[in-house]
């Protein structure tokens, strides 16, 4: 069967040992199916990115839906009553009055996704800034009439600046038409969000634009609306953009006789989004004083202010609400999500009713939001949530504490490894240091490739049957959201597998991290961690180059893999060359550091070599090589070189004759002996050197 459902995304996981497919699930396992059949259990700490706060399929949850549908709970009744969506905003306004002591309710609107609830949010917000602009503008035209009226009329006359306004000698007309033109432009200009660095609320083409991650975003920039980041504990730059962009309209007023002109500020920010705890962006939490701070940008700019709680409400930090505990009070929520218990795809918009349009209710809609299947599901939710007198709340902030203490005692032993443990109740982040300079090549690479997370979480998940995921924006953090009924067991084979990537780590033995991404059946040549940390990283003189030359090689025979890095050694040609196989969809690896060499004369010259895991025996099974060594040539001019060389062996491989670009270099030039990666010693040395006098 060809796939062609996102098969990039899933050749890619293969490059990870993160090819598995799960046929059942329950609580915090799911099961895969071996190659001899038999279903093996795997204990999940990604909980659906955090929708999974009940663990899956919760035998009560399972078993309400299932009664829903044998009664024929219709999907599809747009346009009708709703009981059980009143009764969820009614559910949820009892536990806001609860935690947020709001002294207002909040309106509901219910979506589908969490980015969805989200778009519902800007949309709300600019809906509701024209009808101010509106107001505004309506306002502007009963002066202008009334002024017209009494100049007209005798009873007023034009100030000397309203007469300025249009040219000396204007009349009441010409002041009013320039100010209307004024105006006009100053009243349509784009609306303005607001949100922090590091955030993310969603990758649809409004919620994208508030997510700050650039490789998400800038892609689709053109597509969406304008957004500010500001970082967290510096809220007031929003202030200092508002203050040099704020345009103004001219009111043009009769007072007293004298037709003035004032100056009116032109709302131009539409919401400021938050996350009490980014969950995308590194499981980093907002402290009590940066929610106070935030809270007054937002009063000072006349906004509301947009509360993501797509990923930490609904109980995942120990309240209905994160926020709450900071002290967090939003004019907008958004819940999505573990609202749904893991079966329900369902999300909800929370507007204070303060700030409510209601005209938004027949401006935005959607099919399958607000169906009866999916809002019962939900009711059973917070029925659940709420039992006990919110048991499961103090369940999951317990069992936060007990995880947590896990994850420290593991930073405490590897701190060298370990950077911070991160967050709150059962959202935490596992932050290791940075590996880029790691002894080892192969881990070196995946820190500076960006993969470095992938990685571990492909060996937690074949060595030790625990499912981890880095976080989208901060690679080199694991988030860890299991259910609130996560055991002690299961913590502490997490806290096992993390010591054993921390001890590997340490000491840069890529073979313990390379053999169970290989899935090649059998144990690992040495079950012992060897210390590697002596590998000594080549790098330039300090004496600046005259040339730079990038040369794109292969590696992928086990002999040059060995050579590249030598923690590799003890793996046989088939592990090699399955580990090369695997990683053909990503096979584009970051520059080795760069060595300087000197040509004949004394002239210095820095080479960097840009390698792709190829392996002639093995093939181009993906098909892309042609594409990835045009992607290495990219690199290597985007990193500054003056000369690029392709090897002979892939531009064989490719059917392509890449040539030598840029400058030449001088004569004369030598690498150093050994110098290469390539089987052949003599290549990459012959190769340049040809290069560079011709």
């Amino acid at each position: 069967m060809d796939e062609l459902a996102e098969r990039y995304l899933g050749k890619a996981l293969s490059a990870w040992g993160l090819d598995v497919e799960y046929v059942r699930a329950e609580g915090d396992l799911m099961y895969p199916v071996g190659d001899d059949g038999r279903q093996r259990a795997v204990t999940d700490f990604v909980g659906g990115f955090g929708s999974l706060f009940f663990g899956h399929n919760h035998p009560e949850l399972v078993a309400h839906a299932r009664s829903l549908l044998d009664a024929g709970t219709p999907s599809h009744a747009q346009l009708s009553k709703r009981t059980e969506a009143q009764r969820v905003a009614s559910a949820l306004n009892g536990i806001a009055r609860r935690e947020l002591d709001a002294g207002e309710p909040y309106e509901v609107v219910f979506a589908n996704s969490g980015a969805e609830a989200v778009e519902a949010a800007m949309k709300h917000a600019e809906l509701a800034r024209v009808f101010r602009l509106g107001a505004l503008a309506g306002e502007l035209a009963e002066h202008a009439r009334a002024a017209r009226a009494q100049v007209q009329s005798g009873d007023a006359e034009l100030s000397s600046a309203a007469a300025e306004l249009a040219g000396h000698d204007a009349d009441i007309d010409a002041v009013l038409e320039e100010a209307g033109r004024r105006n006009a432009e100053a009243l349509s200009r784009a609306p303005e969000f607001f949100a922090l660095e590091g955030g993310f609320h969603g990758k649809l083409v409004g919620s994208l634009q508030l997510t700050h991650n650039p490789t998400f975003r800038l892609p689709f920039q053109a597509l969406g609306a304008s957004a500010r980041f500001v970082p967290a504990d510096q809220p007031e730059d929003a202030l200092k953009y508002v203050e040099a962009e704020q345009p103004y309209v001219l009111d043009i007023v009769a007072e007293n006789g004298v037709v003035e002109v004032r100056r009116l500020a032109v709302p131009i920010v539409a919401g400021f989004v938050v996350e009490p705890i980014q969950g995308e962006g590194g499981i980093n939490e907002l402290t009590a004083q940066q929610a106070e701070r935030i809270t007054e940008v937002c009063r000072a700019m006349g906004c509301p202010l947009i509360v993501d709680e797509i990923q930490t409400g609904a109980g995942r930090t120990g309240s209905f609400f994160a926020s709450a505990r900071i002290g967090l009070t939003g004019d907008y929520y958004t819940l999505a999500k573990s609202i749904g218990g893991g079966l329900a795809k369902t999300s909800m918009l929370l507007v204070r009713q303060s700030s409510y349009v209601k005209e938004f209710e027949l401006l935005h809609s959607s099919t399958y939001a607000k169906d009866s299947f999916s809002c019962a599901v939900t009711e059973k939710v917070l029925e659940m949530l709420e039992r006990d007198d919110g048991a499961a709340y103090r369940q999951a902030a317990e069992r936060g504490t007990r995880l947590r203490s896990a994850l420290e005692e593991v930073r405490t032993e590897f701190g060298d490894v370990v950077r911070r443990v991160r967050g709150r109740g059962l959202l935490l982040g596992f932050e290791f240091a940075d590996q880029s300079a790691s002894g080892s090549a192969v881990i070196r690479n995946y820190a500076r490739s960006g993969f470095f997370g992938f990685a571990v979480s492909g060996f937690l998940l074949r060595k030790y049957g625990l499912r981890l995921m880095p976080t989208g924006s901060a690679p080199n953090t694991l988030r860890i959201q299991p259910s609130y009924a996560i055991d002690d067991a299961a913590i502490a084979r997490l806290a096992a597998g993390l010591q054993d990537i921390c001890a590997v780590l340490r000491h840069q033995d890529a073979l313990q991290l390379v053999h169970p991404l290989t899935a090649v059946d059998g144990p690992a040549p040495r079950d012992h961690v060897r210390d590697f940390r002596s590998t000594a990283l080549p790098g330039p003189d300090a004496e600046p180059a005259a040339a730079r030359v990038a040369f794109v090689a292969e590696l992928g025979t086990p002999a040059a893999l060995r050579r590249f890095d030598p923690s590799l050694a003890d793996l046989d040609d088939t592990t090699l060359r399955a580990f090369v196989a695997r990683s053909a969809p990503v096979r584009a690896m970051a520059p080795l550091p760069p060595v300087q060499c000197r040509t004949a004369d004394g002239t210095t010259v820095d080479v960097t070599v840009l390698p792709l895991l190829v392996d002639e025996a093995v093939g181009d099974s993906a098909g892309t090589l042609a594409a990835d060594v045009a992607g290495q040539i990219g690199a290597a001019h985007a990193g500054g070189h003056t000369t690029v060389v392709v090897s002979p062996a892939l531009r064989r491989l490719t059917g392509t004759d890449a040539p030598t670009t840029g400058v030449r270099g001088p004569n004369g030039f030598e690498l150093p002996p050994g110098f290469g990666v390539d089987a052949d010693p003599g290549l990459l040395p012959t190769e340049l050197a040809e290069a560079l006098r011709s």
